[in-house]
């Protein structure tokens, strides 16, 4: 497990390197990778792979907020890097070799795990978003009392 923490990491990384993170923020989004991943693969077990991937991109995307917050960076930053390494992307690659093998059963199977996969992921990140809007806005009119 120690290994596959260590790739979430690398990735998220890596891909910041690519969307040009500031140099200051990489070594934060690796965290929030390992992090993701190591959610992942903790929890996958107990809540079956689609609730483990929920919970993993939740994780990133609260840990997200908080970072932004804290070090007054936009939260895109940390995100799209941290939540790379639970992008289902091998899953999607299989989809598309069953259906050119004309392997359609397997294919729609794969397609549905896909899609269930990403949905997690999506509906992850929206709800810690959505957690943090409703927070800043109620501290926000609290303010104005």
């Amino acid at each position: 497990m120690v290994v596959q923490v260590l790739a979430g990491f690398v990735s998220a990384v890596a891909f910041a390197f690519i969307y040009n993170v500031p140099r200051s923020e990489i070594f934060r989004t690796g965290i929030l990778g390992g992090l993701g991943w190591l959610t992942f693969s903790l929890t996958k077990d107990a809540g079956g792979e689609v609730g483990a991937m929920f919970l993993g991109a939740t994780s990133v995307a609260l840990c997200s907020e908080l970072f932004a917050r804290r070090y007054k960076q936009p939260v895109i930053i940390f995100l799209v890097p941290g939540v790379i390494p639970l992008v289902p992307g091998g899953r999607a690659y299989l989809t598309m070799l069953s259906f050119l093998q004309h392997d359609y059963n397997e294919g729609v199977t794969l397609l549905v795990s896909t899609f269930f996969l990403a949905g997690a992921v999506a509906a992850g990140i929206i709800i810690a978003s959505s957690i943090f809007r409703v927070y800043s806005r109620a501290k926000y009119v609290r303010r104005q009392l």
